[in-house]
């Protein structure tokens, strides 16, 4: 692989970190604070940026297209993915100190195909939580 090749793939994988950080800075800020509990939100923190986050590692790491990703860019990534699912929690009324191996949550996506149960096995917290 080329050099050039080489740069622009970190380049756009640098973009794409921005952008998922960018969405999450977003997301913390409209809810600052606020204990959310609502089904479809919690979802859609997963595919906009939990999911993102580990199919970017995935493409990175794991498809046989290795990308020499940095150290801070690795972190970045792990970092973008914890806040998700902190967001996650919130949105079933739990807070949680996410902190959790991307690598991990990867490996899990791959051996279940399902973001909702990847989420749930990080975090503890039931898909459908009932509240009483």
């Amino acid at each position: 692989m080329s050099s050039s090749n080489t740069d622009k793939r970190l380049d756009d994988f640098s973009d794409r970190i921005e952008i998922l950080e960018g969405e999450l800075r977003r997301e913390i800020e409209r809810n600052c604070g606020s204990r959310l509990v609502e089904w479809d939100s919690a979802l859609d923190c997963l595919m906009i940026g939990f999911g993102p986050a580990i199919a970017m590692y995935i493409e990175a790491r794991i498809k046989g297209k290795l990308i020499p990703i940095t150290p801070e860019q690795f972190e970045r990534i792990e970092s973008i993915m914890n806040g998700w699912l902190e967001i996650y929690a919130k949105y079933y009324g739990e807070d949680i100190e996410a902190n959790f191996s991307i690598r991990e949550a990867s490996l899990l996506f791959l051996e279940t195909h399902d973001i909702q149960d990847v989420a749930e096995m990080l975090t503890k917290i039931p898909k459908k939580k009932i509240n009483q």
